[in-house]
């Protein structure tokens, strides 16, 4: 008779239940949000900050070497289109592949004059982070820093030209692939002037 003196009914257990399982439940719905959060923002992972948009632009062949983005992520004043071409979502993942993890080793020229710059604004309209290239010498500046050693730079023309922007001095993607194909056999030929 102890026995069952000792023993809780169903219906007692079910109706009131401990505060671990509530709290099991809690931190359960927490860690989901997280993981599907993070997957929602995973474009955000490079620069490490916030971003709520990026815009392409691009600057006249005529560079003469100097940056095309100036300190405090400001746009040199002889960019072509002041607005900027926003980015879609898709193409903000592929600028992201594009300056991180491992891609193609190629040649390296000595010059550095570049003609394009995607900059990330955050919700504010400030400017971020960018990525400064120079299609016809294969150089890049970042900020913040990109931990890619090599870039994927026909992935970064791609964009530019799906934008309908200028790249370099390259006409098309075609003739930019095959001179970035040669790179990789470091028989660099110059770019048509």
């Amino acid at each position: 008779m102890q026995v069952m003196n000792d023993i809780t009914s169903p219906r007692t257990a079910s109706a009131c239940p401990d505060r671990s399982t509530k709290f099991s439940w809690i931190r359960f719905i927490v860690l989901a949000l997280l993981l599907l959060s993070r997957g929602a923002f995973a474009a955000e992972e490079w620069t490490g900050l916030p971003f709520a948009e990026v815009r392409a632009y691009a600057w006249p062949a005529d560079t003469n070497g100097r940056q095309v983005i100036l300190p405090g992520i400001k746009l040199r004043e002889d960019v072509l289109n002041k607005e900027g071409a926003l980015l879609n979502d898709d193409q903000i993942k592929r600028l992201q592949a594009a300056v991180t993890g491992k891609h193609t080793q190629h040649a390296l020229m000595r010059c550095y004059s570049p003609h394009n710059a995607f900059v990330f604004y955050d919700s504010a309209k400030k400017p971020v982070a960018f990525v400064e290239i120079c299609f016809d010498c294969l150089g890049t500046a970042t900020q913040p820093k990109s931990s890619a050693e090599w870039k994927d730079f026909p992935g970064l023309a791609k964009i530019f030209f799906e934008l309908k922007l200028p790249v370099g001095h390259w006409p098309s993607l075609e003739k930019f692939n095959q001179f970035f194909e040669s790179a990789k056999r470091e028989k660099v030929p110059s770019p048509q002037h």
